[in-house]
């Protein structure tokens, strides 16, 4: 799977039992550099031959083949790409507008536009169907502000497929045992992780109706909790990935990202 290479989170803590990343401010000027490295055509190829990788069995399942789909916050538009090479409607929106211009030199002409997904300039009911996948854990205060923007424009009974960072199962046994005290010194908030029940809660109380969940790229997970796996030989690292693919307990519960499916109450 080609997947864009974030820099390491940087420091964690706890606080009021969420897990909270301390790095460096997740503004404008900050995804400019985590998304220049992808500034090329080759990047785009499996895209433009409709690739969705992780995502293909659940975007199939869950994303409506006529109606309009909003990727909000989509960032270099790989997804954008993917989706409209395979017949959905979908346009892409983020603020970062260097990494839209890329995808449109690339991989375009494409539906993008330039925006703040707290505050769109778009109809209500607008949208059958919205993405947005590693946004809403940025803002200090809160995913709330994101979460009513998209209700607003999602048409009743569309489709909200959000992913968030995932404070699993591992990721707690650890907590409980002393982790997540680091030094957050000279340090800036960049994102929360969420447990299942407190993201689906937070929806529920934006007038979302939960549909199902998923949770996904465990081997993440693993290389960042289990830090042993660093000190053993290479193979037996890769070895010990390969293999948790068929754990079916690692696959669906210790998954570094958590994807709720979720419905616009009526």
């Amino acid at each position: 799977m080609i997947q864009i290479n974030k820099p390491k989170d940087g420091n964690r803590r706890l606080e009021e039992e969420r897990l909270v990343y301390f790095h460096k401010k997740a503004d404008e000027k900050y995804w400019e550099e985590i998304w220049s490295p992808y500034a090329n055509p080759e990047y785009y190829e499996p895209f433009k031959s409709g690739k969705l990788y992780t995502f293909e069995k659940i975007f199939s399942r869950h994303l409506p083949k006529n109606g309009n789909i909003l990727e909000a916050g989509c960032g270099t538009a790989q997804y954008v790409v993917a989706l409209n090479t395979k017949g959905y409607k979908c346009m892409g929106l983020d603020y970062e507008f260097q990494a839209m211009r890329t995808a449109n030199t690339y991989a375009g002409p494409l539906p993008l536009a330039c925006g703040d997904i707290t505050m769109l300039g778009v109809a209500d009911n607008t949208f059958e169907a919205i993405i947005s996948i590693g946004v809403v854990e940025h803002r200090r205060s809160g995913p709330d502000i994101f979460l009513q923007e998209m209700r607003r424009i999602l048409k009743p009974d569309g489709t909200l497929l959000i992913s968030v960072p995932y404070f699993n199962d591992l990721r707690r046994w650890r907590a409980r045992h002393g982790a997540y005290q680091d030094d957050v010194t000279g340090l800036v908030f960049y994102q929360y992780a969420f447990t299942r029940g407190e993201f689906c809660k937070i929806l529920e109380a934006n007038g979302y109706e939960i549909e199902t969940t998923y949770s996904y790229a465990h081997q993440n997970t693993l290389s960042q909790e289990l830090r042993w796996l660093k000190k053993i030989p290479a193979f037996l690292n890769k070895l010990i990935m390969r293999v948790s693919k068929y754990i079916p307990y690692v696959n669906s519960d210790w998954g570094h990202m958590l994807m709720v499916v979720a419905r616009k109450k009526k």
